[in-house]
């Protein structure tokens, strides 16, 4: 039983937070917090705020710390629900709160397998010609991937996660990860690439841990705060079953929980100034992806977690001919209802990574962040607040042809118009 623990502050576990270094709380981890079957992975405490409002700051050893309440997170495994309530009971005072550690991975190609239309067809149906031409192609403008890695061979890649266990930036094969950095550089060619492998390939399918999340955006966080500056990221992937979570209310729960821990951070990226973008999914209720639950398709029942996060921007999936995907999810969603905002252009030919079309929301994400990174590039906006990119963003959307203007669960508040956006910041 995989979870997260966010204990208590104690000087022992900021010093192994800001070294990133296990060790340093390993002792003290074992003789003051540990009880008997569990066991805390060897991975260093992650600081995360008490509270999605907490804003963080710069610390003068480089790293972040928030300006109110603190608690430090760490994955633990437990022996069963027994180890797990003796640990609750016998170190509650050290626990802020126990919470799921659900599978998360990448969101692939479902249906129709022939690729729609290609790369001009994209840049028309997303007007982002107009912004290129006015010079604003994201240069000074990063974009984290947060995904399975990257092939710098293909991509060029400026820098990423440099930490022991996950392979170096631009170190990765070709896979979903140099899809979505390739789809990213569609609107924005002159941005910088940042390489940010969360996902692991495990038995032929690529899969990771929220708890791993909660690391990449520490780093994140630690990125934005010590080298300010525009920072587009982008999230492909989100979780496919909730029988790996908690049920809803349950204070462990993640999918509709805004004080989990990962909702949390998050949020505070976003706080710190970053676009954050997630696909919705691909649990539609047409075609949704074999992984999806049984009771984690189509409306009001596939946009979980932080892909339906108020302040992040989710993105639903259309072919270049403004035809709905059938594996988009569709909202409502769990933390807030008019998910998806946005969508944007997939299934088409483009990156051709293993021969394939680019697909799946995945695709549809980076095409609306990139859009996101072009915008930035112009110096009106680049320091404007995230809310205000993300208004502009939705302000300008447009429906499809015989759709109402506003908001609906499977387009969201319409197609991505790169030129309007423009306009508007």
């Amino acid at each position: 039983m995989r979870k997260i623990v966010v204990l208590k502050p104690h000087e022992w576990l900021g010093n192994s937070f800001r070294a990133k270094n296990f060790s340093l709380a390993a002792s003290d981890l074992e003789t003051k917090i540990q009880t008997a079957g569990m066991q805390f992975l060897a991975e260093a405490p992650v600081q995360v705020p008490v509270a999605s409002e907490m804003v963080p700051v710069p610390d003068p050893r480089g790293e972040y710390s928030f300006k109110a309440g603190y608690n430090y997170a760490l994955a633990v495994e437990f022996e069963d629900d027994e180890a797990e309530a003796r640990f609750a009971r016998d170190s509650s005072n050290e626990i802020e709160g126990v919470y799921s550690d659900p599978a998360i991975a990448p969101f692939p190609i479902v249906c129709p397998s022939a690729a729609v239309g290609g790369l001009a067809d994209v840049q028309n149906q997303i007007r982002i010609l107009p912004v290129h031409a006015a010079t604003h192609r994201g240069a000074g403008v990063r974009i984290a991937v947060v995904d399975t890695g990257i092939d710098g061979t293909q991509i060029n890649v400026a820098g990423g996660l440099n930490r022991a266990g996950f392979p170096g930036p631009g170190t990765s094969p070709p896979d979903h990860g140099t899809m979505v950095a390739f789809d990213a550089r569609i609107a924005a060619p002159d941005a910088m690439i940042y390489d940010y492998p969360l996902l692991k390939s495990s038995g032929g399918l690529w899969v990771g841990f929220l708890s791993d999340a909660i690391r990449i955006y520490a780093e994140l966080l630690t990125l934005i705060l010590t080298l300010p500056g525009p920072l587009v990221v982008n999230n492909s992937w989100g979780m496919y079953d909730r029988s790996t979570d908690r049920p809803v209310g349950n204070p462990q729960n993640y999918s509709a929980n805004p004080r989990h821990p990962f909702n949390l951070i998050a949020g505070t990226l976003v706080g710190a100034g970053a676009d954050v973008f997630f696909a919705d999914g691909n649990c539609g209720s047409t075609c949704p992806v074999s992984r999806c639950g049984a009771g984690d398709r189509g409306p009001g029942n596939s946009i979980h977690g932080a892909n339906s996060h108020p302040d992040l921007i989710s993105v639903a999936a259309v072919t270049i001919n403004d035809d709905l995907l059938g594996y988009s999810s569709e909202g409502p969603g769990a933390l807030f209802a008019q998910k998806p905002d946005l969508s944007a252009s997939s299934h088409f030919f483009g990156s051709a990574v293993k021969g394939q079309p680019d697909t799946g929301t995945s695709a549809a994400c980076p095409v609306a962040a990139g859009i996101a990174a072009a915008l930035r590039s112009k110096p009106s906006a680049r320091t404007i607040l995230p809310a205000q990119m993300k208004a502009a963003l939705v302000n300008s959307a447009r429906q499809p042809g015989g759709t109402p203007a506003g908001w609906n669960a499977q387009t969201g508040w319409g197609i991505v118009d790169a030129a309007s956006a423009y306009a508007a910041v």
